[in-house]
């Protein structure tokens, strides 16, 4: 993300959840801010802050006016069973996020149950649709908020991706009977397995909106610079706005996966909720190897007449300072190095520094040439011979490899070296005004993306989720 968008979500953020936090008088000045009046105007609403007339010129001014808004939810007190219930769910919990609606209990139930159990409410949030209070338990070490809730059972998505299956293979044996009892009826299976499939993923869905546990809610808000979530069963987008602000993440846009589906993109703007004096974390950084006899002879050969290379560590089994000392004796330098978890890339360049050459084949395209060669010659192929021997046996084999063939094509990249991948994953940033490649084809973490994308001048734009190949991801080039 560029840094001067995350800025403006920053500031949005701040806005919103900071200045418009309750206090009866709020006046902002736009300029100051930087942010537009029509931002600033929907921030307040957002907050139950009405407009008034301003004290001074350039100034947006707001009181703190919940009674002209609809009131929050507020369920009422609620019955021994469901307090007994909700004592139970804290069992063996660090936090715990309880919605009043889910739980039918009133705010004071649930901090009375709560305080029983040695827990306290740390945060609320609330809109029409619901009160969230995040229960954490006392005695917790200082630390910046994270998520702590522990499941007690599978996933949503492995639920529905199972039955989904289960649904699937008895419909495959429902029209097997089907063909070969020669009548007529058994092929109502169809229309009712289809039914059945896709009712079992309405029911799956509206019963994880019932359930009182809800560890799915702030899992992903883990650290990272980016998480996308997918919309929450039975959870309003404003009230999962909130949680994620108290992580320190803000709403960063929209991320389309598949044709009809949507998820939330959440960037990290800020630290969350501190409790005490969090000891300092070190920035987190990818451990290099113990050296390997034979790699420096393999870096050489690597090195040799090449104008500028791109090294992995974790495959070059040296260490950075180990690279530079034997580039340095073949004329190259390094001149940047990008590090996260998961590996450590140098970028060695002679010096002077190669003239930039015209235009190259950007190496994310193999992705879509490879199969595409493949079914030519093995499908197209196979149909030509057919059609001149009229054996169709020669087709069914063609068809079969098409089949077996193209699936792993589509990553044929990941078979290389990872310090090519790295160099071609470089050569994706070309000087257009936006690239789009497809990130997976290379195994190379988003985080290690964004580094080399920010050295070539680019800035995370958008990623659309697929299922053959991945995640397609957008970069801009700044300007």
């Amino acid at each position: 993300m560029a840094p001067p968008q995350q800025a403006w979500l920053l500031r949005l953020g701040e806005l919103r959840f900071r200045v418009f936090s309750g206090a009866p008088v709020v006046e902002v000045s736009p300029e100051q801010w930087g942010l537009d009046a029509g931002s600033v105007r929907q921030a307040a609403a957002s907050r139950r802050y009405r407009e008034t007339p301003p004290d001074q010129p350039g100034f947006l001014r707001f009181e703190f006016a919940p009674g002209f808004f609809p009131p929050h939810f507020d369920p009422g007190p609620g019955t021994d069973a469901d307090r007994r219930r909700l004592a139970r769910l804290l069992g063996g919990q660090e936090q715990f996020w309880a919605s009043l609606r889910r739980l039918r209990l009133s705010r004071a139930d649930v901090g009375a149950v709560a305080a029983a159990a040695g827990m306290a409410v740390a945060a609320e949030v609330a809109d029409t649709s619901d009160r969230l209070l995040l229960l954490r338990r006392n005695g917790l070490p200082d630390e910046e908020l994270r998520p702590r809730t522990v499941r007690r059972g599978p996933a949503l998505g492995v639920v529905q991706g199972v039955v989904a299956v289960v649904c699937v293979l008895g419909f495959a044996v429902g029209i097997g009977i089907a063909a070969k009892s020669g009548r007529q009826w058994p092929l109502l299976v169809i229309p009712v397995g289809l039914g059945i499939t896709i009712g079992a993923q309405v029911l799956i869905r509206a019963v994880a909106g019932r359930s009182p546990r809800m560890p799915w809610l702030d899992e992903r808000f883990g650290g990272t610079s980016r998480v996308v979530v997918d919309p929450p069963p039975s959870v309003s987008t404003e009230l999962l706005g909130e949680v994620a602000s108290l992580y320190g993440y803000f709403f960063a846009g929209m991320r389309h996966s598949g044709r009809n589906n949507v998820s939330f993109l959440f960037a990290k703007c800020r630290p969350g909720l501190v409790f005490g004096t969090p000891a300092p974390v070190p920035p987190a950084v990818f451990t290099v190897p113990a050296e390997t006899p034979g790699r420096e002879q393999w870096l050489r050969n690597h090195l040799d007449g090449r104008a500028e290379l791109w090294v992995s560590v974790r495959e070059a089994k040296l260490t950075p300072a180990r690279i530079a000392e034997i580039a340095g004796g073949e004329g190259l330098v390094p001149v940047a190095e990008f590090a996260d978890t998961t590996d450590r890339i140098v970028l060695l360049r002679r010096d002077p520094p190669p003239p930039v050459t015209g235009r190259r084949f950007r190496m994310s395209f193999a992705g879509f040439l490879a199969p595409a060669a493949w079914i030519l010659l093995c499908f197209g192929g196979s149909g030509l011979t057919t059609a001149i021997t009229g054996d169709e046996r020669v087709f069914a084999i063609g068809f079969a490899l098409t089949f077996l063939g193209v699936p792993p094509l589509l990553w044929v990249l990941r078979i290389f070296p990872r310090s090519v991948r790295v160099g071609w994953l470089a050569g994706e940033f070309t000087g257009r005004d936006t690239v789009r490649f497809f990130s997976g084809q290379f195994d190379v973490s988003p985080e290690l993306v964004r580094q080399i994308a920010a050295f070539h001048g680019y800035f995370y734009l958008d990623e659309t989720s697929t299922n053959a190949q991945g995640t397609l991801v957008t970069y801009g080039r700044r300007r």
